[in-house]
């Protein structure tokens, strides 16, 4: 069992440390591994991580920078993952993605905005920094987006199918950041994100 266990823990920080290397080198524009991208295709996520790089980047307390891009990454991977594994379109993953990276955006920003409500405080601060400046996603896909940020803290209620990614995402994001930490693995929502990853 000590194995095991130690195994799961080991997966885990792996997969947590592969997904924010990942996607801190698409943010920086770099060689993931020594790959070199030549003509990559710029898209809609582009646009958006420059706006949200750009605000993490600003964060002054170095901890909270690094905790913002661990765990919005993170989250924003694993709803793309989830999205795609789930039957989604791409389109949809790319928005999953986004709204994950946004999903607790302003609690790195301001620290005092870190309350039982921060989930539709993030929503409003996600709309007024990111979404409305995001040119190439319609009106609709905006409320999608923004709908997902508002309710990822409602993890009691099973809501619409969008919304339900972004918050099994964040749900795994803090399982798999320590997979010995009981509070978080043992619920059931991560162990389905978990299975659907998988």
């Amino acid at each position: 069992m000590a194995a095991f266990c130690l195994t799961v823990q080991m997966i885990g920080s792996s997969i947590s440390i592969l997904l924010f290397t990942f996607h801190f080198s698409l943010s920086m524009n770099s060689n993931f591994l020594g790959v070199v991208c030549l003509n990559r295709q710029y898209t809609r996520l582009d646009e958006a991580r420059t706006l949200i790089d750009g605000i993490i980047k600003s964060i002054s307390n170095e901890e909270d920078k690094r905790g913002a891009y661990v765990h919005l990454y993170g989250v924003g991977l694993l709803a793309s993952l989830l999205a795609l594994k789930r039957g989604f379109d791409r389109q949809t993953a790319e928005m999953a993605e986004i709204a994950g990276m946004l999903h607790d955006l302003l609690t790195y920003v301001d620290r005092a905005s870190d309350t039982d409500d921060h989930a539709h405080t993030c929503a409003d601060y996600a709309k007024e920094h990111v979404l409305d400046h995001l040119s190439c996603f319609s009106d609709e896909e905006k409320a999608v987006m923004y709908r997902g940020i508002y309710n990822h803290s409602d993890k009691q209620v099973l809501g619409d199918p969008f919304d339900e990614l972004i918050k099994d995402a964040d749900a795994a994001q803090h399982a798999l950041r320590n997979p010995m930490e009981d509070f978080f693995y043992d619920k059931p929502r991560i162990q389905r994100a978990i299975k659907d990853l998988l």
